[in-house]
Order: structure tokens, then sequence, then C-alpha cells
């Protein structure tokens, strides 16, 4: 019985380790994915954002940045900053414009509606 408590105990282990793996890799694959993507794909990415979307993202790049450290954040400065960081980063950016640019469509899809709708 306790041969096979020990090696619950060690696949267990194995198991949280692959799984410790498996998150760091995909924190990576991120970051490498934006690397590998040449300027007009990252162009592409923003083609149907307004600038008040891509100002709002800016605006929260900025403040993250302040709260790593950086009592000033000028234009064109590196930043040193740990490749989980930065993939937390790209996580907030990527949910963040989602989210403003449906609500960006929904309020369209808004005006759209109510100019389409009869007057009574």
């Amino acid at each position: 019985m306790a041969e096979l408590r020990n090696e619950v105990t060690e696949l267990r282990r194995e198991l949280a380790l692959i799984d410790t793996e498996k998150t760091a890799t995909a924190r990576r694959d991120l970051l490498a994915y934006m690397r590998s993507m040449s300027q007009e794909q990252l162009g592409e990415l923003t083609n149907d954002v307004t600038p008040d979307v891509l100002d709002g993202m800016k605006k929260l790049v900025y403040s993250i940045t302040r709260g790593m450290g950086a009592a000033t954040v000028e234009p064109g400065v590196v930043l040193p900053q740990s490749g989980q960081a930065m993939a937390q980063l790209c996580m907030w950016q990527l949910v963040m414009g989602y989210n403003l640019r449906e609500l960006e469509v929904r309020d369209e899809q808004t005006l759209i509606f109510a100019e389409n709708m009869p007057c009574r």
C-alpha cells in the first residue's frame, strides 16, 4: 500500500511539473508570436480600431509601465522587464482591446438600428 501511495505522490509531482511547463510555454509562445509578426501584420491588427480605442490601450500600457517602477515613461525608452511581465501586458492589451472594440461595435450597431427604426 505504501508503494502505491509513493507512486501516486510521484505522479502528482510530475503532473504539477508538466502543468507548470505548459503555462510557461504558453506565455513564451504569445511573445514569440508577436515578435514573429511583420510590421504589416501588426498594422493589420489595428486597422479597424478607432483612435479612441488605441488611445485607451496606450493609456493602459502607460499606467502599467509606471506600475512596473518607471517614474516617467518617455517614448522610445526601453524598460527592462521579464518575459512573464511582458506576457501579462500582452494579455491585458488583448483583453482590453477586444472589449473596447466590442463596445464600439455595439454602439455602432445601436446607431444603425436607431437610424433604421421607423418613426412612430
